[in-house]
């Protein structure tokens, strides 16, 4: 039988003219693996020469080490005439890292032996990068992404304003902080629309709804094989934001035994998806938001010090709603708009009684529960006047008996005291008309238009406790 190498020898000139001219790399190996003809694009593709290449294994040349066993396996199966199609993350000579779109044809004798592989390959970063921004994109499109400006024109917001042009341009790790449904990510939109890294997406991450044993595909990406569910090699946030910026939303529910990997990144701009033994390098801005005192956290021992102070660069506040008050008008006029448009229904024209109530309220739910309570009444008003329904506002219907209700308070002389009690007593109000329920339809976190975590956070903070029932 004719030697592999000799019928490579002796392939007219036209063929071999014909290889070297594809758009494609060309890449063809004996029956064991071993490299024995390579084309330019490949040698333009891994940025190895051909001389470095031939005799080489082509799987411990191109791939991670903890995918050798499974080429051994794809190895035997096109022994067994078959074809392959997969891709790849391989490392090139220069340390970088390429995806790349591999067709393994078995390579057939005249005879009818299968003599070897000859492999098609395709650098296909570009368009994995595309598809994977595309599909993270897709994904917060249709799902809770705030969008806008920021609307206001009160102290604390033109204060907030002033910070965002400040830090904007910069690179500095900024940390901002304000109770739940502030604003906190339109905030961090308007830093990265001023950063010279704007041309690039902002790549969220709600760190609370991350599942703990995810944190770190979700982070960092994973190879195929890694877990059981990764059927496919998968980016992390860290990669899709190379270049970019990347906001870490609700921070500080990111578990203590996981942030260490997380400092590492912050530090060094390096990580190791899940499965795999190849270090990246990223050049990521990180803007964080937490509604949590961390600094607290790190005197119970729940955040790494270090951490905090590696991302609190540049702190910024965002003020709750009831300390800007002067700004709900016109947050209020704004939601009616948007709410209408969406809803299909003619834009309501909101009255100076409206804006009185609105203005009376101390709405712990802050901007989110403002966006709410303006969309939940433009549906029941169906085209006519605007019924505001807020906790201690809202007037029984003659079908329902009155409830014991949050009193109502002229909060003319309110001071921060006289709030946080209103606070509280909200609270309370709206947990025992849900028999203190939080979580689910329903619940209390759901009436206060909040998210669970937050209402939990506020239910420590001010000590309140389901009222234990004695059965004896």
């Amino acid at each position: 039988m004719q030697p592999i190498e000799d019928l490579l020898a002796h392939t007219p000139t036209f063929f071999i003219n014909a290889i070297e001219s594809l758009s494609e790399g060309l890449i063809i190996t004996d029956e064991d693996s071993n490299i024995l003809y390579v084309n330019d694009q490949i040698c333009a593709i891994t940025g190895y020469s051909r001389s470095e290449l031939l005799g080489l294994k082509s799987h411990e040349a191109l791939v991670p080490q903890s995918l050798w066993p499974r080429m051994k396996e794809r190895l035997h199966e096109r022994r067994d005439g078959k074809t392959e199609e997969y891709e790849l993350d391989i490392e090139k000579k220069d340390g970088t890292h390429i995806w790349i779109a591999v067709r393994a044809v078995p390579f057939v004798d005249a005879a009818g032996g299968i003599r070897g592989t000859i492999g098609s390959v395709r650098d296909i970063s570009a368009h994995r990068r595309l598809a994977d921004e595309n599909e993270y994109l897709h994904r917060e499109f249709n799902g809770d992404l705030a969008s806008g400006n920021i609307i206001g024109s009160s102290h604390g917001i033109k204060k907030v304003l002033e910070q965002v042009e400040t830090v904007g341009p910069t690179d500095a790790t900024v940390l901002i902080t304000g109770e739940s449904g502030t604003g906190k990510e339109l905030v961090a939109r308007a830093i990265h629309r001023t950063s010279r890294r704007n041309q690039l997406p902002l790549i969220r991450v709600n760190c609370a709804s991350v599942p703990q044993d995810l944190f770190e595909s979700e982070f960092f990406g994973h190879v195929r094989g890694a877990f059981t569910g990764a059927v496919q090699n998968r980016m992390g946030r860290f990669e899709l934001a190379d270049n970019g910026t990347l906001f870490l939303d609700e921070v500080g529910e990111i578990p203590l035994d996981l942030q260490s990997k997380l400092l590492r990144v912050l530090q060094e701009g390096q990580f190791e998806p899940v499965g795999s033994d190849r270090t990246r390098s990223v050049d990521v801005r990180i803007i964080a938001a937490t509604n949590r005192n961390l600094a607290h956290e790190v005197e119970q021992g729940r955040f790494r010090e270090d951490l905090y102070y590696r991302l609190s660069v540049f702190p910024l506040e965002v003020p709750p709603l009831r300390l800007r008050r002067n700004d709900i008008p016109p947050l209020a006029r704004h939601f009616a708009q948007v709410a209408a448009h969406r809803l299909g229904m003619s834009k309501p024209e909101l009255q100076p009684d409206d804006f009185e109530t609105l203005s009376q309220y101390a709405w712990p739910g802050n901007i989110r529960e403002l966006q709410h309570v303006i969309e939940r009444a433009i549906i029941i008003a169906r085209g006519g006047p605007l019924r505001l329904e807020l906790p201690g506002r809202s007037r029984p219907t003659p079908a329902a008996a009155p409830e014991a209700e949050v009193p109502y308070r002229n909060e003319t002389d309110m001071n921060l005291d006289k709030l946080q009690a209103l606070e509280k007593e909200i609270l309370v109000h709206h947990l025992k008309k849900k028999n203190w329920k939080i979580y689910g339809p329903g619940g209390a976190a759901e009436s206060l238009a909040i998210k669970p975590t937050t209402l939990v956070s506020k239910m420590k903070k001010f000590g309140l406790k389901k009222p234990w029932k004695n059965t004896d």
